[in-house]
């Protein structure tokens, strides 16, 4: 089983059976449940939508190429597709995210502040006032997409405080620290 969304396997390579040196390994039952955690934890960080208006979890793992170019762990509120994702976290792992527009969930960001593990960006449209969130996570990207009335004072911090929880319940170090 893989990404409810994509049908994508974190775990293997191609769907072909072979294990990735070094990824996630889990059994069937516990990808299982690792996709729901995923699942909820978006479900969580969208919430009632009052504050972000959608959100996804992609894999970043740095020395697995192949498992960040097919993988949407979870997504809520916004509909990424793959091509999406690959440039996305393509650009985040080179450092040149900030120099071209984002693509994601259908519309179009300009990244304009860079800070070691996250990224923070407004929409280029004209017709919606919108901002894109990128938090890095261990081997994970968090995406957040806020939209009017909520504005990056207010949707910035509460990601961040919601990545930490996070990163504190998988006994993780938060970004940063």
């Amino acid at each position: 089983r893989g990404c409810p969304h994509t049908g994508a396997n974190p775990v293997v390579e191609g769907g072909g059976g072979r294990r990735l040196p070094g990824a996630w390994r889990a059994m069937p039952s516990e990808e299982n449940s690792a996709s729901k955690n995923w699942e909820r934890y978006v479900g969580i960080l969208v919430g009632q939508g009052r504050t972000i208006f959608g959100a996804a979890v992609l894999p970043i793992a740095p020395d697995q190429p192949t498992l960040r170019k097919s993988a949407i762990l979870a997504q809520k509120g916004i509909s990424m597709r793959v091509p999406e994702v690959t440039a996305l976290v393509e650009a985040v792992m080179a450092g040149r995210v900030h120099q071209d527009y984002v693509q994601a969930a259908g519309h179009q960001y300009l990244i304009t502040t860079v800070n070691e593990s996250s990224f923070y960006g407004r929409c280029t449209s004209t017709a919606t006032a919108a901002g894109i969130i990128l938090l890095k996570m261990g081997p994970f990207l968090v995406l957040a997409v806020y939209t009017e009335p909520t504005c990056a004072t207010e949707a910035i911090p509460y990601v961040h405080r919601s990545v930490d929880d996070l990163a504190a319940a998988m006994s993780m170090q938060p970004p940063g620290v």
